[in-house]
């Protein structure tokens, strides 16, 4: 089985490959028995004539003979004969290939075929000075029947907010406050203390890169430093020095210093205990960053506002994505289906095939119905939607966002990967806004209540009284 042409985008009828060889150039007539299956197979057995392919041959044996420099010849002057023996091996693979490419980019354009998948070209017979055979077949993109989306109606959520839900959300940001203050009575350190320290460090009794601080701070069992450093600087007294061994972990940062074994001297300064209850007051909100308590108040509203809007937009995506599911039937192509279940099962560690089947299938549909709306409504991604779908994405590794735009920048296929994504995000987009609309007013434990947030619903936990923590 050999595969002579290039893949295909999504909907797109120029999916062959076309050399700048004369054999890509030249068009040919061709015997095409179409063996007739369902509306998407399409499925044909060619013939190519072996005159038609002699001609091209010949001109590509006369191109090389016209370049080629051999020694005992003169430029220009190699017999074909030699010629032939000696590039027969390169040029007919050459010829035959760009003669079957520029078959099928001709046959599609003719009869305005869109494939949907990468055709499979299975060469049955050739010997040079013969025809040559081939079967080729491919599947073609199904019609997808019109939708009015003003028909779909969703639900849209409108945020609720009492004055217990901004009490509650306080209370949230004031329990995870840290706040430190000076022992009242001299003690050891301990788990979630803060520590004032100096520190110098060796490998083999050499310093090193970063070996020496001063002034630094921790809290203890907080994991800011490696593995085994913050539990050696437990039960020390202000003023105590300690020498710690370490070993840095394989993936540290600094690769050089990766798996080494160090030694640190640790020199304690100022111990700090954690306030056990922070209150709900001005001064909580200036340690957050704001101005008082009613600007934190202020600033606790927006962000509620805010994730509330996310989440309730993601449920109407959600939504209106099962509607069109049930709503639009067509003819899914097989092979798409196929190849999506490969990379899904590429993609899982324990693949249960049954259920990435019935993902697979959800997937391609939905992808297809998206691709049409796409292109029946004019959406289409911009420079600045492939500008913003790369500044979230470099937003996911703070500290290294130069890097992620960088090799965005430096690898085509995943732009085009990222371009996909941003597509379907516009389209989306333009869906739910096109959908009729029933506002309902709720908080945010009842925007949680939906059928279309379940995963996000466990990645939360509920106190007593069912406010989300």
């Amino acid at each position: 089985m050999a595969e002579l042409v290039d893949a295909l985008d999504l909907g797109s009828s120029d999916f062959c490959r076309v050399g700048s060889s004369p054999s890509a150039r030249t068009k040919v007539s061709m015997k095409i028995n179409e063996k007739k299956k369902n509306k998407l197979d399409i499925d044909w057995d060619v013939t190519i004539p072996a005159n038609l392919i002699n001609i091209e041959l010949d001109k590509k044996y006369n191109e090389i003979s016209s370049n080629v420099k051999l020694p005992g010849f003169r430029p220009g002057k190699v017999p074909l004969g030699i010629v032939k023996k000696r590039y027969s091996k390169s040029v007919i693979p050459e010829v035959i290939d760009g003669m079957v490419n520029t078959f099928l980019r001709d046959e599609v354009t003719k009869r305005k075929l869109k494939p949907s998948v990468q055709p499979k070209v299975d060469i049955k017979k050739f010997e040079e000075g013969s025809d040559l055979t081939f079967n080729v077949n491919f599947q073609l993109m199904p019609e997808i029947p019109e939708i009015s989306l003003k028909e779909f109606k969703l639900e849209k959520s409108i945020l609720k907010i009492s004055e217990s839900d901004i009490q509650n959300t306080l209370k949230e940001v004031a329990d995870k406050h840290e706040r430190f203050t000076p022992l009242t009575k001299e003690r050891k350190s301990k788990k979630t203390d803060l520590i004032l320290f100096d520190y110098s460090g060796t490998i083999n009794g050499k310093k090193f890169s970063g070996s020496i601080g001063k002034d630094e701070t921790v809290v203890l069992g907080s994991g800011k430093y490696i593995p085994g450093y913050e539990e050696q600087m437990e039960d020390m007294n202000i003023g105590d020095s300690r020498e710690i061994e370490v070993i840095f972990p394989e993936d540290y940062r600094e690769s050089k210093l990766a798996m080494k074994k160090a030694k640190f001297q640790i020199t304690v300064k100022d111990i700090q205990e954690k306030v056990k209850k922070v209150d709900i007051d001005d001064k909580l909100a200036t340690e957050v960053g704001e101005k008082n308590l009613d600007s934190l108040k202020i600033k606790v509203k927006e962000r509620m506002q805010s994730d509330f809007e996310q989440l309730s937009n993601l449920k109407m995506r959600r939504e209106v994505s099962e509607k069109l599911l049930k709503k639009i039937n067509f003819i899914i192509p097989s092979r798409m289906i196929e190849d999506e279940l490969s990379f899904l099962k590429s993609q899982s560690k324990e693949p249960k095939t049954e259920d990435l089947k019935k993902l697979a299938e959800r997937r391609v549909k939905l992808g297809l119905i998206i691709n049409s709306i796409s292109e029946k409504n004019n959406v289409v991604v911009e420079e600045t939607d492939l500008t913003k779908a790369v500044v979230d994405e470099a937003k996911k590794y703070p500290g290294k966002e130069k890097e992620v735009v960088e090799f965005y920048k430096n690898n085509p296929a995943m732009m085009n990967n990222l371009k996909g994504i941003a597509l379907e995000e516009k389209v989306m987009s333009f869906v739910v806004n096109s959908c009729s609309k029933v506002n309902k007013e709720c908080n945010i434990n009842d925007l949680f209540e939906s059928e279309f947030l379940k995963d996000e619903k466990k990645m939360i936990s509920k106190n007593d009284k069912g406010e989300i923590k």
